[in-house]
């Protein structure tokens, strides 16, 4: 790995629309996820049908939308996250379709859940569980969905969010609603380049009771639509951030990550250290044993040998290196020691007569 190759220049390596429309029942927000479907498949000139994930079995009301629009979608009725990953599966590995289209998530983790729960034999879940669900929720939908190379939109009801505070008049700690989340894994609402809130509203005290749907874009990475309200919305009211998002792709080679692993220090890591620095001393001492000898005679040449090496004439200190240093001080002794015995062999040549 050098400078050169580290870094790249910044482009859009992700040109994949990847949303979210939220909301509760009767919001619209699977019509609405339809309709930017449809506009998503012509605007990228798609030649393969939209993939519809359905765990409502109520895709058959969007037939008239399709056929109206003229294009083909295929459609799974599941609420398994195992089939939900092998609908992912055939996009990201056998071209099924370039837009996925999951109605809704919400149903989708609640039986995930289920089927932990199934799995280890209980009704209800423990602290210790969530050890296990999140990441493998994670492993399974949520880096696919942030990695696969092609489009996802995908719904999911709502639901409020509660704090509590006290209640300066009464004294009393009393809940209240503080906001509204999606009925998922905590992070999984955060995971879309567009989150959409869907609701529902109504004139009863007019003439003639209205009744409309408006989209609030609670979070946009392209900025675009940030914090803007559609009423009824369409395809082209999302059109300015889908354009920002798919735009300019570019492909890069692929560097594999370096593992992070490797900077953890388990138990194992720390036995295996020390089993190294234990090594590398005996074969130091060995080796000054083997070519000095064991006895008071040698200890000065050995004494000196580790000082050429190390700086220091303590054995103490030279047991406080680590094993990398002890390793190529060995080699250094090991060159050191060879060098003295040469030098003599030669001074002894030129005594002779």
């Amino acid at each position: 790995m050098t400078k050169e190759n580290f870094f790249t220049p910044l482009g859009n390596t992700k040109p994949y629309f990847k949303a979210a429309f939220e909301g509760f029942a009767g919001t619209g927000k699977t019509y609405t996820a339809a309709l930017v479907a449809i506009g998503l498949h012509k605007k990228i000139g798609s030649k393969k049908p939209v993939a519809i994930f359905d765990t409502e079995r109520a895709s058959k009301f969007l037939l008239p939308l399709f056929k109206e629009n003229k294009i083909e979608a295929v459609v799974k009725e599941s609420r398994s996250m195992a089939d939900l990953k092998e609908a992912m599966r055939l996009c990201r590995e056998e071209g099924l379709s370039d837009i996925l289209f999951i109605d809704s998530i919400s149903h989708i983790w609640e039986g995930f859940l289920e089927a932990y729960k199934k799995k280890v034999n209980r009704t209800t879940l423990q602290f210790q569980d969530w050890g296990q669900i999140k990441p493998t929720w994670k492993t399974e939908f949520s880096d696919h969905f942030v990695n696969d190379l092609y489009h996802i939109i995908m719904t999911g009801r709502a639901g409020y969010e509660y704090e509590n505070e006290i209640n300066p008049d009464t004294n009393r700690r009393e809940i209240y609603k503080s906001g509204i989340k999606m009925k998922v894994e905590g992070e999984t609402a955060y995971e879309p380049d567009i989150l959409v809130l869907m609701g529902r509203y109504e004139e009863i005290l007019t003439k003639e009771k209205k009744v409309w749907r408006e989209a609030t874009v609670i979070k946009d990475r392209s900025t675009l639509l940030d914090g803007k309200t559609f009423r009824n919305p369409k395809y082209d009211d999302f059109a300015p951030a889908i354009d920002a998002i798919i735009s300019d792709g570019i492909t890069r080679p692929s560097l594999a990550e370096r593992d992070s692993a490797e900077l953890f220090h388990t138990e194992e890591n720390k036995h295996k250290w020390v089993r190294e620095k234990e090594k590398w001393l005996e074969e130091i001492e060995n080796y000054l044993v083997t070519v000095f000898g064991a006895g008071v005679g040698g200890k000065k040449e050995k004494i000196e040998a580790i000082y050429a090496v190390f700086g220091t004439r303590a054995w103490a200190a030279v047991k406080e290196k680590n094993p990398t240093e002890l390793e190529m001080g060995y080699h250094a002794i090991v060159k050191h020691v060879e060098s003295i015995i040469k030098s003599k062999k030669e001074e002894n040549k030129q005594v002779k007569p």
